[in-house]
């Protein structure tokens, strides 16, 4: 296994339950730097590289967990005993994160980026509990939770045809602005955008109009002639 002490910096410590999902996606990629696929241990692991990659592991658990864990001896059972314990996929834990995905606001994040975030990182918490979650329900959410002047935008988005999905909502979404409350910022993104996204839209309404002004047109009565079409100075 080659040395890979510097990448042990970027684990978080684990907790406990409020923190296992960060730390497990965060440890389990340690590992493979360090040669070790954690799911298909003990294929290809020696006595000692299975030491070392316990010893790993256990550098980024907090302390006071280790309570739990000193009678562990394989880095497979130190890790099944760590899911045991902390991997909370309950019907309890699937209330909570539906709970929290479904009232996060734009309005009470400090960024476009940080609200984005919290929704997709919430939304993959809750579909690891086996709870079914779409990507075009996660893309809805992603409109749902913004305020009301993103409405025109929203529309747009709509009548454009393209398909609702998180990718797409999030694209877009990290595309129109990184700052909330700039307000200047936000109305000249969002003009831009809305009109990106509504030139359908846009072709539609200006035909529309292009067809009542000739209506109104056909409708026009000369006072002097009593015909149609024109007025009485022309």
């Amino acid at each position: 296994m080659s040395s890979s002490g510097s990448y042990l910096i970027n684990v978080p410590k684990l907790k406990g339950r409020e923190n296992f999902d960060d730390w497990a996606f965060a440890a389990r990629n340690f590992l493979i730097l360090e040669g070790i696929d954690i799911d298909a241990i003990p294929v290809d692991l020696s006595d000692a590289e299975d030491r070392k990659a316990k010893a790993k592991l256990i550098m980024t658990i907090d302390p006071k967990l280790y309570v739990h864990i000193k009678n562990e001896t394989k880095v497979k059972d130190l890790w099944q005993k760590l899911q045991k314990l902390f991997d909370d996929s309950g019907f309890t834990r699937r209330i909570s994160l539906l709970r929290t995905l479904i009232s996060i606001r734009l309005d009470n994040c400090e960024s476009m980026t940080s609200y984005v975030s919290q929704i997709v990182e919430t939304a993959q918490r809750l579909k690891g509990t086996g709870f079914e979650i779409n990507e075009e329900w996660t893309g809805s959410l992603l409109l749902a939770g913004l305020p009301e002047k993103f409405a025109p935008m929203i529309m747009a988005i709509e009548h454009s045809g393209i398909a609702i999905n998180s990718d797409v909502i999030k694209t877009k979404l990290l595309d129109m602005s990184s700052e909330v409350g700039d307000h200047d910022s936000e109305v000249a993104l969002l003009s831009k955008h809305k009109s990106k996204f509504g030139q359908n839209l846009n072709r539609k309404g200006a035909k529309q109009t292009s067809n009542h002004m000739s209506n109104t047109k056909k409708v026009i009565k000369c006072y002097k002639c009593k015909k149609i079409g024109h007025f009485k100075n022309q």
